[in-house]
Order: C-alpha cells, then sequence, then structure tokens
C-alpha cells in the first residue's frame, strides 16, 4: 500500500489548488462594485447611460469605495422598457435638462446608501440618495453654477441653504410579501402604485440591485401636489405663487383636509372661502398655517406616520405657533387634534402630507371678521365705502384678537344698503362733489356720516312695531348725542329708516346684518325736514319772521310743529299772525320750539314740565302709545306724528297752532284782518267802540256767571247788499244793526278739542242771544240768532249759516248769512263777567227783524181762529144731532096710523 502514498498526496494537492482556486473566484465575484454589475444586465442599459450621463458614477463608486462599515447600498434600476414607455407618454421629456439637475435627483430617488435588510414589515418606508432642495435645482454643484442675470431675481427656493427635509434624503415606500420579498418599490400608503421589482442580483458585496419595471417618480412638489390630488382641490384656493412659497418651506408635516371636511363649516365661512377675494386667499393660508408644521418631531424630522406612533404621546406645533394633540385610536388609527387621519405618508418635496377627515380650527370656527361676512354675503360695495371712508376698523377686528386701541366697542348691528342702491347714491354724491370717486383722500364726510348712520350699536335681532335706535353718527348739531333711525315692523315688513329690510337678521361675526333695498336717508335741518314733510305753513312763518337761519342751526332741539290744517284751523289768527311781521309771530314761534331732545320714547305717562324758547312752559307725555301736548292756558292736544327727526333734533306735529299767554290775540286784532272795515266803521259810529277793549263792563246773566262776546263782522262786500244810508238817518236803526252783531255766549262749559279754535260751539240749532235780544236788556224779541249747519260749500269752510231766530222773509231784507271765517281771542280768561270771545266772518248782514202788523197781532188770530174752528165743530154736531132725532120721530108717527 505504500506505492499508493504519493498519489494520494498529489489528490490531496489538487484537491488544495481547487478549493484555493474557488474560493478566490466567489471571492473575486463578491467583490465586484455594483456598478459592474449593472454591465451584466443589458436591459439596463439606459439607466447606466443616465448614470454616466448624469456623472453619477463617480459618485456611487466613491460611496462604495469609502463604505467602512461595509452597509453597501441598494439600487432600484428601472429597464429599457420603462424608460421608453415614460419617454413616450404624456408627460413629455423630463430628461431634456441641459443641466441634468432635476434627471440627477431622479436617479439619486433610486438609490439607497444601505443595504436592503432582507426582511422588514409589509410597508415600510427608507430613505433614499435624493436631497430634495431648490437650491440645488437651481444652484447645482455639479457642473456649476446656473448663470443667472444680474437683475433677474433669485429663483423661488434661493434662500434655501440647504435641504428641504434638512439634512435627510427623500423617502421611498416599499412593499414587502409574506416571506419578506420585495415586490413593489415607491408605492403609497395603502401598497398601490409604484413599480414591480422584476429580479433581485445580490452578486456584489457592495450591495443590492433590483430590477424594476417603472422608473419613479420623486415626490412632487408641495404646489403640484395641491393642484394634482383629487382630494385636496379645496387648496387650490390659493395662488399659484403662494403655493410655489409654501413648496419652498423646507421640513413641512402636514395634515391637509380632504374635501369633504370643508363641509362642517358655517355657510357663510363656506361662501367666502371659496370666493376670490384677496382677503379669502390669506385666510387658505391661513388655514393652511393651523394644518402644517416645520418643526415636526423636532430635529429636523418629519413627522412621518411610524415616528409619529413612536413618539406617543406627542405634541406638533403648528406653523402659526398653536400645538396640536397627535393620538392614536384603539384601532391603531392616527388623530390630529379631533381629525382622524384617513390617509397617511403621502410623501412631497418639502416634507410629508397627512390627510385628515375634518379641520382644525384653534378658535373653532374660522374667524370671520365683518369685512369677510360682508363679502361673502355680496355687499362688496359696501366693504369698499367703508375703507374709503376711513371706517375699515368697524369691519375687520378679528373676533379671537385683542380688541385695537382704534377700533370702537361692539357688537354692532349693521344696516347694509345694496350695491346699487349705494352705487346711486354715490352718483348723486358726485354730482355734488366730483372729486370724491377719483380721490378717495378729498373731503368725504357726507360719505361717512350716511355709512356711519347705518351703524347701530349693539345687537338688535328683533324691532319693536314702532320706535327709535340710536346710530354711529354723532352730529355736531346733536353736540355729541347719537342721530337717531326709525324702525317699524308689520306682519310682512321690517322698515329701517325709509329702506325696506330683504334679508335679516343674520348673524355675523360679533354683529348683526340687515340688509335694505335703499339708503337710509340722514336727517335734515328743520327748516328742510318740515318742507319735506309738506309744513309748508310753518315754513312760510319761519321766512315771515325770518327765524328759518336761526331754526337751522340751533343745536339740539325739538319743535311742535302744526301741519298745514292746524293753521287753517286758527282761521282769523293764522292770517293775523301769517301777514304780519310782528313780534306777536315771532313769540309763537319761539312758544313753538323746546330746547333738548324730547323723543317720544323718552317720556314717561307722568306730565313733563319743558320751557320754551319764548319763555312758558309746555307739557309732554306718553299715554299708552299716544304723545299728548298741553300748556298751561290750553287743552291738551295729541300728537298727529311724532318723532321726524332732524340733524338738530325732532318735530313732532301737532293738530293745531297754538298762541302762548305772552301774546294777546284781541278783537281789534282779528277785525282788522278779517276785510270788514266798514263794519268796524260802524261799530264805531253806533258808539260800540268799547268792543275793543279787553274787558267789559257788562254783567253776565248764566249759570256760571261768565260769558263772552262773539262779533259777527259782515264783509266789505257786504255792505253792497243794502241802503246803509237809511241806518246813518236814524241812530237807534243804527245801534239796532250793529247790537244785531253782537253776541253773548255762556262761557260755562269747558271747550274740548273738536271745538278749540272757535270762539263758540257750532252746533245745528244752537241758539244765543244778540245785545239787540230783550233776554238781555236789549229792544227786540227778535234779537237771538240761532245756526244751522248747510254743509261745506266753496266760500265756507265750516258749514253753518246763523239767522235770526223766528225771523220771516222780508223782501229786501237778510236775516241769514253764512259763517265765512272765523277767529278766537287769546287772552286771559276771567272768572267772573262777559270777556271777549272772538269774531266770526259773514257774508251778509244780518238786519234787524221786525214783523208787519199780521205778525204782530198773530196770537189774536191765532184765538180767533181757535173759536171759528170750535164753533164750526159745534155746529156741525147740532146739526147731525136734529136730523138723527127728527128722523127718528118721523118714523115713529108713522107707524102708530097705520094700527088705527
Amino acid at each position: 500500500m505504500w506505492w499508493l502514498r504519493p498519489w494520494l498526496w498529489l489528490g490531496l494537492l489538487y484537491l488544495g489548488v481547487q478549493c484555493v482556486y474557488a474560493d478566490s473566484s466567489e471571492k473575486s465575484t463578491q467583490t465586484e462594485n455594483l456598478i459592474d454589475v449593472l454591465n451584466y444586465h443589458p436591459e439596463l442599459s439606459m439607466f447606466t447611460h443616465l448614470l454616466q450621463r448624469t456623472r453619477l458614477l463617480p459618485t456611487l463608486n466613491r460611496i462604495q469605495e469609502l463604505d467602512e462599515e461595509e452597509t453597501g447600498i441598494t439600487i432600484f434600476a428601472p429597464t429599457n422598457k420603462a424608460f421608453n414607455a415614460m419617454l413616450s407618454g404624456d408627460m413629455g421629456d423630463p430628461l431634456a435638462d441641459n443641466v441634468q439637475a432635476v434627471l440627477r435627483q431622479r436617479l439619486l430617488y433610486h438609490v439607497l446608501n444601505y443595504t436592503l435588510p432582507t426582511e422588514g414589515p409589509a410597508l415600510e418606508l427608507y430613505e433614499t440618495l435624493h436631497l430634495p432642495s431648490r437650491k440645488r435645482l437651481f444652484e447645482p454643484t455639479r457642473p456649476g453654477r446656473i448663470p443667472q442675470k444680474p437683475q433677474r431675481p433669485p429663483e423661488p427656493g434661493a434662500e434655501d441653504h440647504g435641504g428641504l427635509l434638512g439634512n435627510h434624503g427623500q423617502y421611498m415606500r416599499i412593499q414587502r410579501d409574506a416571506t419578506g420579498q420585495v415586490t413593489r418599490v415607491g408605492v403609497n400608503a395603502r401598497g398601490q402604485g409604484g413599480a414591480r421589482c422584476i429580479s433581485r442580483d445580490a452578486r456584489s458585496r457592495h450591495g443590492i440591485l433590483y430590477v424594476i419595471d417603472q422608473v419613479l417618480d420623486v415626490p412632487p412638489p408641495l404646489d403640484i401636489f395641491l393642484k394634482s390630488h383629487a382630494n385636496t382641490t379645496a387648496f387650490r384656493h390659493i395662488t399659484n405663487d403662494t403655493m410655489h412659497k409654501l413648496a419652498t418651506i423646507p421640513q413641512l408635516t402636514m395634515f391637509l383636509p380632504v374635501d369633504a371636511a370643508w363641509q362642517s363649516l358655517q355657510p357663510l365661512e363656506k361662501a367666502y372661502l371659496f370666493s376670490d377675494w384677496p382677503q379669502a386667499i390669506d385666510d387658505w393660508v391661513r388655514i393652511f398655517g393651523w394644518h402644517a408644521s416645520n418643526a415636526g418631531l423636532g430635529h429636523d424630522m418629519v413627522g412621518y406616520a411610524s415616528l409619529l406612533r413612536a413618539a406617543q404621546p406627542t405634541r406638533v406645533t403648528s406653523i402659526l405657533g398653536g400645538e396640536v394633540n397627535i393620538t392614536v385610536s384603539s384601532q391603531g388609527q392616527l388623530q390630529f387634534g379631533r381629525a382622524r387621519i384617513v390617509d397617511e405618508d403621502i410623501l412631497t418635496e418639502n416634507g410629508v402630507v397627512h390627510l385628515v377627515d375634518g379641520l382644525h380650527l384653534p378658535f373653532g370656527d374660522l374667524g370671520m371678521t365683518m369685512e369677510k361676512c360682508l363679502l361673502a354675503l355680496n355687499a362688496t360695495f359696501y366693504v369698499s365705502l367703508m375703507k374709503r371712508a376711513g371706517l375699515e376698523h368697524y369691519i375687520n377686528q378679528d373676533p379671537h384678537e385683542p380688541q385695537r386701541i382704534d377700533a370702537p366697542k361692539g357688537p354692532f348691528t349693521f344696516i347694509v344698503p345694496s350695491n346699487d342702491a349705494l352705487k346711486h347714491w354715490l352718483h348723486s354724491y358726485a354730482a355734488t362733489n366730483p372729486s370724491i370717486p377719483s380721490d378717495p383722500g378729498n373731503d368725504i364726510s357726507r360719505l361717512r356720516e350716511m355709512l356711519l348712520y347705518h351703524i347701530l350699536p349693539g345687537e338688535h335681532h328683533e324691532f319693536a312695531p314702532y320706535g327709535m335706535l340710536s346710530t354711529e353718527f354723532y352730529p355736531s348739531k346733536l353736540q355729541g348725542q347719537p342721530q337717531r333711525i326709525h324702525v317699524s315692523t308689520t306682519e310682512d315688513r321690517i322698515s329701517i329708516g325709509s329702506s325696506k329690510v330683504l334679508k335679516g337678521p343674520l348673524r355675523a361675526a360679533n354683529a348683526t346684518l340687515y340688509f335694505v333695498n335703499d339708503v337710509a336717508h340722514i336727517p335734515l335741518d328743520p327748516v328742510a325736514t318740515a318742507t319735506q314733510s309738506s309744513l309748508t305753513m310753518f315754513v312760510r312763518a319761519l321766512v315771515q319772521s325770518q327765524k328759518e337761519d336761526r331754526v337751522r342751526k340751533a343745536p339740539i332741539m325739538t319743535y311742535l310743529v302744526p301741519h298745514d290744517a292746524g293753521f287753517e284751523a286758527m282761521g282769523l289768527v293764522a292770517k293775523y299772525l301769517l301777514h304780519t311781521h310782528s313780534r306777536d309771530l315771532d313769540q309763537v314761534l319761539t312758544y313753538h320750539a323746546l330746547p333738548g331732545l324730547w323723543y317720544s320714547d323718552q317720556l314717561s305717562s307722568d306730565w313733563t314740565t319743558i320751557p320754551t324758547w319764548e319763555g312758558s312752559l309746555q307739557s309732554m307725555r306718553l299715554d299708552s302709545r299716544e304723545l299728548l301736548v298741553r300748556s298751561n292756558t290750553s287743552e291738551r292736544l295729541t300728537v298727529t306724528q311724532p318723532d321726524i327727526l332732524t340733524d338738530t333734533g325732532v318735530i313732532h306735529v301737532v293738530p293745531r297752532l297754538r298762541v302762548p299767554p305772552s301774546v294777546p290775540i284781541t278783537l281789534f286784532k282779528l277785525a282788522q284782518i278779517s276785510s270788514a272795515q266798514r263794519m268796524m266803521q260802524l261799530i264805531d259810529d253806533a258808539g260800540f267802540q268799547w268792543l275793543w277793549n279787553k274787558t267789559y263792563d257788562i254783567q253776565a246773566k248764566s249759570p256760571c256767571g261768565r260769558q263772552k262776546v262773539v262779533l259777527l263782522l259782515p264783509s266789505d262786500d257786504a255792505f253792497l247788499q243794502i241802503n246803509i244810508t237809511e241806518y246813518y238817518r236814524s241812530p237807534e236803526l243804527l245801534r239796532a244793526l250793529v247790537a244785531q252783531h253782537i253776541l253773548l255766549v255762556n262761557d260755562c262749559d269747558e271747550a274740548h278739542e273738536k271745538r278749540f279754535d272757535l270762539p263758540l260751539s257750532l252746533e245745528d240749532e244752537a241758539q244765543h242771544p244778540t245785545l239787540l235780544d230783550k233776554s238781555v236788556g236789549g229792544t227786540s224779541r227778535f234779537g237771538a240768532l240761532a245756526l244751522r249747519y248747510m254743509g261745506r260749500s266753496r266760500g265756507s269752510s265750516i258749514g253753518y249759516m246763523i239767522g235770526i231766530k223766528n225771523a220771516q222773509s222780508v223782501r229786501n231784507h237778510h236775516h241769514a248769512a253764512r259763517i265765512t271765517n272765523f277767529g278766537r281771542v287769546s287772552q286771559p280768561i276771567a272768572s267772573q263777567g262777559v270777556m271777549p270771545g272772538g269774531i266770526l266772518t259773514l257774508d251778509t248782514i244780518l238786519e234787524p227783524y221786525s214783523p208787519g202788523w199780521l205778525h204782530r197781532w198773530d196770537r189774536v188770530w191765532q184765538v180767533i181762529l181757535l173759536f171759528l174752528v170750535l164753533y164750526s165743530l159745534y155746529e156741525v154736531y147740532l146739526y147731525a144731532r136734529i136730523r138723527y132725532e127728527g128722523y127718528t120721530r118721523l118714523q115713529a108717527g108713522t107707524l102708530e096710523g097705520e094700527e088705527e
């Protein structure tokens, strides 16, 4: 057997050599560069060519050479077919980049700076060599700096001095099967999309090569993501420039609401936010800031879902500074505040997006200012005018921020006219102020006043049937008091000022809104207001007394203005005042002026005594809903139209002109204005001059011991109907004629409002004696006069006639006349005696009635006629009886003869 030993040693030597050779060959294969492995795959030639084109081959080789820890690298290489499919698609040629910066980043996204573990979870994020940086796009380190024109501003992202993900590379998500094998790369959180792994090559000790069937897309810039993602369309309201700026903010962790989440907004918030107003665009950025964090988990760590779960419990700080809790539900679902994260880890160039099903509003709402609410309600012109007038501090106070020093203290109620109404008002305003629309810096006091007049302090959700509310407009003539505005409600209408409410009340921000169809007109001065209110007689009186300018300018005044019918109801008194410029008219007008603001709602049910401009006192009170006025010398009046607002106060319309005690209206003053000069002369000629005195030395014959004289004055034209010469021939006839026109009226009953302006009560069939009547010491049985209502006519608004009682019609004599006018004396009332009462003007002279001889013997003739009637009746009775008795006697004699 010894001879077999040499062969044994030779065999062992051969096996040793073979083992060494095999080990050397395997070691040579394992130490091969991963880039060289790419050359073994002809289907990856385009990928290799692009690595060479972008000068990434030296970079990858250098990484492998300096891999002291032998962590290796992982390359996901798309096939040539994948590149061809990408280039032939609708995407165009993304590789057409002269500097190849974009291509470099895209290729680096296919490389991991470590060997992919053989085992791992089904879905896991892995960091790549792609370091997103806008700066690297525009100022790449290789092959050199992109030249820029000196006058050209830096490209967006030029301020980025590092990566958009800090010092971290971009991530990709890898999917594994149950055995741990990589099946897809670049998928989303649901394992969808991405590229399929075709094969795996692990022949190199420097890493692993995966062949994939698609070119991986790098996570898009944030602006591209917001524009393209199907469930974040709401953020497309952000402008392109703003989106581009947001895309340059590094390391963003975003919790963006899905489209359905916006339905939780209030209708007004939604209408505003989804509009195109610049303010709304700013709010979109604010909302983004509430839902995004550039701090993430701290230490430049973006808040990926796995890190958020691992860091429980944790909070993230939003861009705007507020902290939001991140929690995990019992089902393992992440929550951002109260909103659930429904889609995790959507990668973007500068961070990660988590889609949530709700809104995170720090104060529970959007924080709508009044300006935003008005814009949402299409009150655009109102907003622009508020800013033009310098009143924006009324509408731009954020309800969740401390009140600014210059901002007025609310809450407020805004009365908003329609855009068309405001444009019409501004057009009318511009007609008198041409510079206003073109240059808001000019005097815009009227515009400012109009807008302030449409702002009410406090919140008014409902109105009383009738009332007045204070506004934010403080006219100088009210001396610190706010101007008021009328409000009224019915079953189907709400009116504010002269405008009809179209919509409201609406709760918006910290205020209440009412939309009206027209601009509420600011109250004018008292004279203009009286003219507009058809109080022409009052204006005429002001002009007559030359007090027009004083009334326009006098501050904080209340006027009791009679309507035109109230002047007419005073008859000769009004005529006297309006046809003379005297101190009497001045006193009467100032008697109707009350210093101070006496609105009806400021008066109580008790009489409030108020001094007048004239110096006398007036009293006012509110009885239920009626405003009553009285003076010390007259009965109370019911105000017919209260609270007509002026720029100096208020006007109350009263039914009648009233004369103060300081203005005596005498018979003589009334007679002078009555167009009865001939009758006045006749009175003097007949010796009745004492009628013009203020008191009479006549004993009153009435139950109360008080009577008044009412003078009947025929017009001058009435004297054409009689022969006055005959009366002048006989002083007795002249005195009788005058005495026939002097009535004595009992003054016992208190006058009521209906006859307040008349010298006597005009009642049908009423009778009053004259000085000619025997009952008061006269000479005639026909000295009394009676009244009869005949209906109003053109010549007489009163409608009454007055005539001699029991007078018979006599040819060429007039015993009845129509009352054409009247006037009541105004002077202190005596407790006893006869006082002047007033005047009635007539269209005819009442001549004294003297009956003929037939009428004078009327009683005798009545007795004779009665005797004749009775005698005739007696004769008829006798005749009838004789005939009846004679007929009976004749019948009885005839029957007796027949028996014989």
